[in-house]
């Protein structure tokens, strides 16, 4: 073939994945817009005075809503992919805290399911390598979540070892990450064709077991841009062994000199509260924010997190999920009430969609565990510009508003009726830079995506007027109304000009808590609308006389219905074997087990409102960190063996009440 051909051929081809990638992403925003209606007036539903069934239909239709969401940006984030515009980012990865937290994230997904949760290290794979937390992260959620999937006995094992050694300390080695699992195995025929985009073994897995069949595919792009490779082995009917293999660097933890350091966050002058209840964990959190300038306080309840405030002001609160006395989600949302000018940052192990979306209702960013240092600083930083900007030199907090589709338009207004905000609609550019000569607002919210003046123009016209005018230090704050998810990154928007950007679907939580940040909405006002619960789990469960605590269950599902016996049937069912076998370790004097099987009790019962049983398991749980089984231990586990009957026969009683 000759050589201009040749060129040409490859023009081509680069021509059809750009239309193919911009087709996809355009499709994307297309859904989303639409999305905003559905989600929007969902959320309106929710508020009015409905009848139990009413709430249960809303409550699926949003969980529905979400997972199109997620599907979309699986599709969006192939494309990417496909069309090479994605870019590894080159940071610290703790191994072990990677690999523990992935199973943490997924535990939730077992089900009363009898399976081991198991993982082996060799003893020469370095603590920490040079890489991309995030998309291994994503790979290894990929390839356990596939082996949850299929396997319904047995157990599933991650396996690291160090597949290829280096010759000299600063070459380049080579891990081998091995999932296998007990479950029920793939063909031979298919294992070849397993990682082509929207394949599965076949579609009668497609109709058991769900799934779009991108996972894989996904997973072989990202191990390709990490120039490394990845297979499966596979026998019916007894299991598979997914693998992947990439080449990287150790990183010597006590000697890191690199340029990666260089390029972490400034956070001199900000005061951060941690709140972590695992003491390593805590003090990673510490050490890295406090090498970036930070002042950082530290404590592992909820309790403690409440007084710390009392006493002295946080700019940002890191809050992990799972804590001793409650969970994270309901400290972020006192948080949110009592101190509104505070940032929050979701930091969590946990890959949990509906713990994600309520973040989302409520403009809080969610990060993983583990996070490099450089991911958490920039978070940090992030959550602290949001709630420092809204001292502006605008007098007027009157909301400024463009939207050009009307049903948009619509659910944007009814929202702002909810909240008793007072703002001037509009359809277009041209409308905002009228209305701009004639009022004073304190905030403007555009859509990027209208006739004739487009948001975009609107933004640069407006900074190009105030750089002219010499009036910076007036400067209109505008956020971008989008459903972009591309526009969404940080980086991007303040390139452009804005300040903020909020992403359609956009949720009441949301919508206020971005309000109450930018001085529009009167505290007060937000008090009112609002209040928050003074009670933590702890303070709840000592005021109980039962084993079930009623209140504590009803502000965790809702209601207390058919469908909340359901769940502590099922509770009961998962509960029994970790009780039983925390009595036998107590036996053996396995504390490390011990610590296991009383941080899996704590979660557990705290959500089924079992705040006593939880109580006595972090009691547990924090006695294990000595290394040794006292008699005091086996008194707690005695305890906690005679609670879980307790706990049993209330939910007895309990059956019969709300039949």
């Amino acid at each position: 073939m000759p050589k201009k051909e040749e060129q040409e051929n490859k023009t081509d081809s680069h021509d059809v994945e750009d239309v193919k990638a911009n087709f996809l992403a355009t499709m994307s925003h297309e859904m989303r817009t639409p999305m905003q209606s559905i989600y929007g007036f969902l959320e309106l539903i929710e508020l009015e005075d409905t009848s139990d069934h009413v709430k249960e239909m809303v409550k699926v239709a949003k969980t529905s809503a979400s997972t199109l969401l997620e599907i979309l940006d699986d599709v969006l984030e192939f494309s990417k992919m496909d069309a090479g515009k994605m870019a590894l980012d080159d940071f610290e990865v703790p191994l072990r805290t990677l690999v523990r937290g992935v199973y943490e994230a997924l535990s939730v997904k077992i089900h009363g399911k009898d399976i081991e949760l198991l993982d082996h290290f060799d003893d020469d794979v370095p603590f920490v390598i040079k890489g991309d937390p995030k998309r291994l992260r994503q790979i290894l959620m990929n390839l356990v979540g596939n082996a949850l999937k299929f396997t319904k006995t047995g157990h599933i094992l991650i396996s690291v070892r160090v597949s290829s050694a280096p010759e000299t300390p600063t070459a380049p080695l080579k891990i081998m990450f091995e999932i296998s699992d007990t479950g029920i195995g793939i063909s031979e025929k298919h294992c070849a064709q397993l990682f082509e985009p929207f394949h599965q073994a076949d579609n009668s897995t497609a109709r058991e077991y769900g799934g779009t069949g991108l996972g894989l595919s996904i997973c072989k792009k990202l191990v390709d841009l990490m120039q490394g490779e990845i297979g499966v082995t596979s026998v019916e009917e007894k299991g598979s062994t997914f693998w992947f293999e990439i080449p990287t660097q150790a990183v010597d933890i006590e000697h890191h000199d690199s340029e990666i350091d260089l390029k972490l966050s400034n956070l001199t002058g900000l005061s951060i509260l941690s709140v972590e209840d695992h003491p390593k964990g805590a003090q990673e959190i510490v050490n890295s924010l406090s090498s970036m300038g930070a002042s950082v306080e530290s404590c592992a309840t909820i309790k403690e997190a409440l007084e710390l405030m009392k006493i002295r002001p946080f700019d940002v609160g890191i809050i992990d999920q799972g804590l001793p006395d409650g969970d994270g989600l309901s400290l972020i949302r006192k948080i949110i009430n009592l101190y509104p000018f505070m940032g929050c940052l979701m930091y969590t192990a946990r890959d949990d969609t509906g713990l994600k979306n309520s973040l989302q209702s409520l403009g809080v960013e969610y990060i993983a565990k583990p996070a490099s240092r450089r991911g958490l600083g920039e978070a940090v930083l992030d959550a602290s510009s949001k709630v420092s900007k809204n001292k502006t030199g605008h007098v007027s907090k009157r909301l400024l508003l463009a939207e050009d589709t009307a049903s948009v338009r619509d659910i944007l207004k009814r929202q702002l009726e909810v909240l008793n905000i007072e703002a001037d609609i509009v359809e277009n550019g041209q409308d905002v830079l009228d209305a701009l000569e004639k009022k004073d607002y304190g905030l403007l919210i555009t859509d990027l995506h209208m006739p004739d003046i487009d948001g975009y123009d609107v933004i640069r016209t407006l900074r190009d007027k105030e750089a002219s005018m010499k009036e910076e230090h007036n400067r209109l704050p505008v956020i971008a109304l989008t459903a972009d998810i591309q526009i969404a990154d940080r980086q991007v928007y303040l390139k452009y000009g804005f300040d903020e950007c909020l992403l359609k679907p956009v949720t009441l939580g949301h919508f206020k808590r971005l309000l109450i940040r930018w001085g529009v909405l009167n505290l007060t006002q937000e008090e009112m609308s609002q209040p928050a619960s003074s009670l933590t789990h702890q303070d709840s469960a000592q005021n109980s006389d039962h084993s079930i605590d009623l209140k504590a269950l009803e502000q965790q599902l809702g209601a207390i219905d058919g469908m909340a016996m359901e769940m502590l049937t099922l509770f009961v069912t998962m509960t029994e074997p970790l009780v039983d076998q925390l009595q036998k370790e107590g036996g053996k004097k396995n504390i490390s087990q011990i610590h296991e099987l009383a941080h899996s009790l704590k979660g557990s019962s705290r959500s089924a409102g079992a705040l006593k049983m939880g109580m006595i398991a972090a009691e547990i749980q924090e006695q294990a960190k000595n290394d040794t089984v006292t008699p005091h231990t086996m008194d707690l586990i005695d305890h906690i063996v005679q609670e879980f009957e307790n706990v049993k026969q209330h939910i007895i009683i309990l059956q019969t009440q709300y039949k």
